[in-house]
């Protein structure tokens, strides 16, 4: 089991890093496709000065939703928006981790609130809307998800990364009460380095935050398994984090 937070760029600083995503092909999350509108229009890419990116949700004009392992790492986090000409950073100002979360879960294969919630220094573009939080619980068996992020197309292929894709997938379980597993019924498909954090949506909400994923046959890797933290199970832990970073949601 693999975190995915980290794309791994040349650049030192987030501000270079975004600058460097146009230089190759763009695509990302491996097997998917270009995200419908309604899913570009809440889906955020977020960089940090480690030279690393994750994905993100959108929950009201200056916070976004996250997964825990994206930004508790010592470093200054920013959104990028790409596109337009040149890309442009808003500072992250507020970051709330879910209390629960654990750094070893990937070592120890112990699921823990893979959760962040971050504010920003300024509003985001009017283009980008706040998602719905799921009320959900653990869902059955062949649940359908659309996973959504700004990684990779396949393990290490870090030009690839940068352009918003998205894939349909089905659950095939759940670990630890908290989490679900997504997996193509046949072939390759799911999330992959970049796309920690993104959204995964369901019935018109955000249900799921991107914690990790795994190659076929639970190998180091990406396309075999897709996990995502249930976001149903923590809405009030969301909600409350909001308010403490001074943005109530529904404000």
């Amino acid at each position: 089991m693999t975190p995915l937070s980290f794309l791994r760029a040349r650049a030192l600083g987030a501000a270079a890093f975004v600058l460097a995503l146009g230089a190759g092909p763009a695509s990302a999350i491996v097997g998917g496709g270009p995200a419908p509108a309604e899913v570009a229009a809440r889906t955020v890419l977020i960089v940090s000065t480690r030279g690393a990116s994750c994905t993100g949700t959108a929950l009201a004009p200056d916070l976004v939703l996250t997964a825990a392992h994206c930004v508790k790492p010592a470093a200054d986090y920013a959104v990028a928006l790409l596109g337009g000409g040149a890309p442009r950073l808003i500072p992250v100002t507020g970051v709330a981790v879910h209390p629960s979360f654990a750094d070893d879960q990937f070592r120890t294969r112990r699921p823990t609130p893979d959760l962040a919630v971050i504010r920003l220094a300024e509003p985001l573009p009017a283009s980008i809307r706040p998602a719905r939080l799921s009320t959900s619980g653990l869902p059955p068996k062949g649940a359908m998800f659309l996973v959504a992020g700004y990684g990779m197309s396949a393990d290490g292929a870090e030009k690839t990364a940068g352009t918003l894709r998205a894939v349909s997938l089905p659950s095939i379980g759940t670990t630890g009460g908290i989490m679900a597993r997504l997996s193509p019924s046949e072939g390759t498909a799911g999330a992959c380095t970049g796309d920690s954090g993104g959204p995964a949506f369901a019935d018109g909400t955000v249900a799921g935050v991107v914690s990790w994923v795994t190659a076929a046959g639970g190998a180091r890797g990406c396309g075999g398994v897709t996990g995502i933290t249930l976001v149903g199970l923590f809405s009030d832990w969301i909600r409350s984090a909001a308010a403490k970073l001074g943005r109530p949601l529904g404000e």
